[in-house]
């Protein structure tokens, strides 16, 4: 089943939001001060919760990553806020190779609503981003990694 395409309200709901939240980057990375990261692992707390989006701000330990996932229809968005963050996908799970996005420190990073990927800290040092779906983040789906 194809996911419905969003009108352009909730395309922009995502981007709109991070936005603004990323104006008060001293607060959020107070936040994440007091986030315990596990070792070579990630800690993440979410701080906005509606039916109509939420927000994610998530600290990465080095050599971490999420897996291959998708986000269960929801468009997104992220902005890095510390570090470096890496995204491979395939506009195509057909297409043979992949694509690498490397987003650096203020790199914002638009998720369309059916994009399978993974997002890793490559980097030796740590890093934080913040994340927001529209709608609301319900399910996350993962799959085995990409072959290539």
């Amino acid at each position: 089943m194809v996911a419905p395409t969003p009108n352009l309200r909730e395309r922009d709901r995502a981007l709109t939001l991070l936005s603004s939240l990323v104006e008060k980057r001293s607060d959020l990375i107070a936040i994440a001060r007091q986030l315990e990261i596990p070792s070579s692992g990630r800690a993440w707390v979410r701080l906005i919760d509606t039916p109509d989006a939420d927000a994610w701000l998530i600290a990465w330990d080095p050599a971490t990553h999420v897996g291959v996932h998708d986000h269960g229809g929801s468009r997104g968005a992220f902005h890095v806020l510390q570090g470096t963050l890496v995204e491979s996908f395939r506009t195509d799970r057909d297409e043979p190779t992949e694509q690498v996005r490397r987003l650096t420190r203020g790199t914002t990073a638009k998720i369309p609503h059916d994009r399978v990927h993974d997002v890793a800290n490559t980097g030796a040092r740590p890093a934080l981003s913040l994340h927001v779906y529209s709608p609301r983040l319900r399910s996350m789906t993962f799959y085995p990694p990409m072959p290539g």
